[in-house]
């Protein structure tokens, strides 16, 4: 099994919103901003190879007029998804599987792409199955009021209408080595694989823990919509890592890729900052 940790479309995010109730005058020490208060995050896909399936986890932002990105998140488009994948030896139509930890736009938005000849939106990864949550399904198809600028149809309606879509209503393995596991904090359903090789444990934490900063259980992000459940999620899965010395990776975190945890008299504490390619797996 190989696994691959993959760059798309990096953007800025408030710091405020970033850390929630955590003041700026400690948590710019641990992630630094710039003088408007933006913090670069990095935004990370996850590719593991079977041998007969290739599965992806989360797109991006994908391919998005400037104008929709750039005032509020400065996007960089620099990273793309499709070109680090061939540079990996990939093509978009090796792809058997995607699975969306949930369809906020940071994290579907590279599903489907405009086709250069034709204009029209297609699917990005033709011969996929495209994995989400029930819950989430629900809450992006009708979404609240506080989430609802973050969902956008584009994304997901012709994945949908290609019955390309399958539906998860509860945790489940992928496969034998990739479980699927349901979260409830940041969004409803939000779905985060945990991938067990020979020797090790790997936990993409998608936004359960953007950032090896998040890591303390108040680090809450203001993006959350239930942060105390957020808070419990977070203190099961880390006590969870530090007793079975699982590898974190994190999606968002702009410095820092992976890392181990441990247990310390203030809770579960990050250990130093990993490269995912200097991992042997």
């Amino acid at each position: 099994m190989k696994i691959f940790i993959l760059d798309t479309p990096e953007f800025k995010i408030d710091g405020g919103a970033y850390f929630g109730v955590v003041p700026k005058i400690i948590w710019q020490k641990k992630y630094p901003c710039d003088e408007n208060n933006m913090c670069p995050a990095a935004c990370r896909s996850m590719l593991i190879d079977k041998g007969d399936r290739v599965i992806l986890f989360d797109t991006g932002i994908g391919e998005k007029p400037e104008e929709e990105t750039n005032d509020l998140y400065f996007t960089d488009y620099s990273q793309n998804l499709e070109e680090n994948l061939k540079k990996i030896g990939y093509l978009p139509e090796q792809i058997t599987d995607v699975v969306l930890t949930h369809l906020h736009f940071d994290h579907c938005g590279g599903n489907t792409k405009i086709d250069k000849k034709s204009g029209k939106r297609i699917i990005a990864f033709p011969n996929a199955k495209y994995y989400v949550s029930k819950d989430q399904f629900q809450n992006a198809i009708k979404p609240n009021y506080r989430e609802r600028s973050s969902f956008l149809p584009e994304n997901w309606n012709i994945i949908e209408k290609e019955n390309a879509l399958i539906i998860v209503e509860k945790d489940f393995f992928l496969c034998p080595e990739i479980e699927l596991k349901l979260f409830y904090g940041h969004t409803p359903g939000l779905m985060l694989p945990i991938i067990r090789t020979n020797d090790k444990t790997i936990f993409f934490t998608g936004d359960l823990i953007p950032a090896r900063a998040s890591i303390p259980l108040a680090w809450i992000s203001a993006y959350d919509l239930f942060p105390l459940t957020s808070i419990e999620e977070k203190q099961e899965i880390l006590n969870q890592a530090a007793d079975e010395n699982w590898l974190l990776v994190f999606q968002h975190d702009y410095f820092c890729e992976a890392c181990y945890v441990e247990k310390t008299e203030r809770g579960v504490r990050a250990k130093e900052a990993i490269k995912f390619s200097d991992i042997k797996l």
